[in-house]
C-alpha cells in the first residue's frame, strides 16, 4: 500500500468565520510536517494560482497540477478523476485534502498504521476530522444529525494507541481505498448534482456505506412547510429528484459494497470555522508548533501568518 494525496487549494478565500492566527500558510505547514512523517506521494491540485509562498512549498513537496476556474464542484470532481484515473493501484489509500485545515503532526502516521499497520482497522474510507458519537465538530447551537435508519455503530476499534469509530459523515477531506473509490466514483458525481456551489458530502459520505440520507418526511416535508417562499419551494421540488435518485442508490447497494467509514477519535485535523472546530486538541499548540518547526526548515518566517 501506498499513501497518495490530492491537496486541493485555490488563490481566493470565502467569507467563513475564521478562528484567530488561521492562514493557509499555516495551514500547508502543518500539513507539510504531518506528511513529512510517512511517504506519501503529494499532488497539489491548484484551482487558479495560490500565493507566491505557498507555490514555493508545494514545488519543494510534491507534484503541482493547476486548474482554471474550475470551482469547488470542478476542483473536488478533478481530483477524485486525477485519482481513479491514475495507475495507483487498488490497495493504495488517498487522501483528499482542501486547504483550510490543520493536521496534527501524528495525523498521517495513524492514518497509514490504520490502514496497512499490523493493527490495520476494518475499513475502506477513512477520517481524520468528523463528529464521532462521544465529539461533534458542530456548534451548540446545531443540533446533530439523526443516525439513517438501519445504522449500527461500529468500534472502537484499536491502532497503535488510537481509536477509530464508525462515523455518518465528513467533509471533502477524507481517505478512502483506491479501488473502492474507483467503484464508488459514480456516488460521489450523483452527490454533486445539481448544485454549482455546494457538495452534498454527507449524502456521499452515508450512501457508501449502504444507507439513506433522507426519510420519506425530510424529502416532502420542505415542499408543505408554512413560511417557505416559492422561490424556496420551487428550488426544493427542483432538486427533490436528485436526492430521489440518492435515496435509490443507497438502498440498491450490493453488500458488497456497503462500506464501513472510520474516522480517528480525538480527530487529528480540523477544519478552521470557528464552529467546526475538532475537540480534545490544543489547536493553538499544533498551529504554534507547525510554524516553529517551518521556520525551523526555512520554509517559513518566524511568526510567520501569511
Amino acid at each position: 500500500m501506498a499513501l497518495r494525496v490530492v491537496y486541493r487549494s485555490w488563490g481566493g478565500e470565502n467569507e467563513k468565520d475564521r478562528p484567530e492566527g488561521y492562514s493557509k500558510l499555516t495551514c500547508l505547514v502543518s500539513f507539510l510536517r504531518a506528511a513529512q512523517a510517512v511517504e506519501a506521494d503529494v499532488v497539489f491540485l491548484n484551482d487558479g494560482p495560490v500565493a507566491p509562498e505557498l507555490r514555493r512549498l508545494m514545488d519543494g513537496a510534491g507534484r503541482v497540477v493547476e486548474l482554471s476556474a474550475a470551482g469547488m464542484r470542478g476542483s473536488y470532481w478533478g481530483a477524485i478523476t486525477l485519482a481513479t484515473d491514475s495507475d495507483w493501484s487498488d490497495d493504495d489509500v488517498v487522501w483528499f485534502s482542501e486547504d483550510d485545515y490543520l493536521y496534527h503532526p501524528e495525523a498521517f502516521t495513524a492514518l497509514v498504521a490504520a490502514a496497512d499497520g499490523p493493527e490495520a482497522v476494518p475499513a475502506q474510507y477513512f477520517g481524520l476530522y468528523g463528529s464521532t458519537p462521544d465529539r461533534t465538530v458542530h456548534g451548540p447551537d446545531e443540533p446533530p444529525s439523526e443516525p439513517p435508519p438501519g445504522w449500527v455503530q461500529l468500534g472502537p476499534f484499536r491502532s497503535e494507541g488510537r481509536d477509530w469509530v464508525r462515523i455518518q459523515s465528513t467533509t471533502s477531506s477524507l481517505g478512502v481505498r483506491l479501488g473502492a473509490l474507483r467503484e464508488d466514483k459514480g456516488i460521489f458525481r450523483l452527490c454533486m448534482l445539481p448544485h454549482k456551489n455546494m457538495l452534498r458530502d454527507h449524502d456521499t459520505c452515508v450512501v457508501v456505506q449502504g444507507f439513506s440520507p433522507y426519510r420519506p418526511y425530510d424529502l416532502l416535508h420542505p415542499l408543505y412547510e408554512r413560511g417557505r417562499s416559492l422561490k424556496m419551494r420551487v428550488r426544493d421540488a427542483l432538486i427533490l429528484p436528485f436526492l430521489l435518485a440518492t435515496v435509490v442508490r443507497a438502498l440498491s447497494r450490493r453488500p458488497s459494497r456497503r462500506r464501513t467509514f472510520l474516522a480517528v477519535e480525538p480527530n487529528l485535523a480540523t477544519h478552521l470555522e470557528k464552529m467546526r472546530i475538532a475537540t480534545g486538541t490544543d489547536w493553538d499548540r499544533v498551529s504554534a508548533e507547525s510554524l516553529a518547526w517551518g521556520a525551523e526548515r526555512g520554509l517559513t518566517s518566524d511568526g510567520a501568518n501569511a
